[in-house]
């Protein structure tokens, strides 16, 4: 019986990794394009609105790298603008202008919330294995349990330099359970899939 019950545990643990390892972390809860416009873009600045500037460097560096393995010449806003002149909007549309780009993609943290899960325990169908009390109550009996769960909503959008009219926009949640290195990969992965199916790049 007990090397029955340790089959089941294992079975149940790798289940649970290959199930975590799969999920999808990130999904677009809205979509919006501009119909008038066609595309496609042709070179494209990026925009992390972050607080840190490292996170604004990788974010940036692997949505370009993600964005040119689709043929895209793109280019990071942090070697255009540094980290001190980001809150000046003009400045930050001048210097966009200035290297050529025709369209700026900018994403923002719209919101953050920690959601929590109460799971029920569950009683085993299999109480003539035990033939005392004590060991079927402390075995079969599984108390609940509260999982709390991360999530973050961030805004992504596509703007036209030559009219800094919005072309196309997306807003999406991504599940916190990964490296933040991790989650930014998938996410822009999502985006750029999209930006793709849309016909905003190639």
């Amino acid at each position: 019986m007990n090397a029955r019950r340790l089959c089941m545990g294992i079975a149940a643990l790798l289940s649970l990794s290959l199930l975590a390892s799969c999920a999808s972390t990130s999904s677009l809860t809205a979509v919006w394009k501009d119909q008038a416009y066609q595309g496609p873009v042709k070179r494209v600045v990026v925009l992390g609105v972050a607080k840190q500037q490292a996170i604004r460097n990788f974010f940036e560096d692997e949505f370009v790298k993600q964005l040119k393995a689709r043929g895209v010449d793109a280019a990071a806003s942090y070697a255009i603008i540094p980290f001190a002149q980001m809150s000046d909007r003009n400045l930050v549309a001048a210097k966009i202008k200035a290297v050529g780009a025709d369209a700026i993609l900018a994403t923002r943290l719209i919101d953050r919330k920690n959601v929590e899960t109460y799971v029920p325990g569950s009683m085993s169908t299999y109480p003539s294995y035990y033939n005392s009390w004590g060991g079927y109550y402390g075995y079969v009996y599984s108390p609940g349990y509260v999982v709390q769960d991360e999530y973050v909503f961030l805004e992504t959008n596509l703007y036209l330099t030559s009219t800094e009219k919005l072309a196309w926009s997306a807003r999406s949640e991504t599940w916190v359970v990964k490296s933040d290195q991790d989650l930014m990969k998938s996410f822009i992965e999502l985006i750029v899939d999209k930006l793709s199916s849309d016909k905003l790049i190639p």
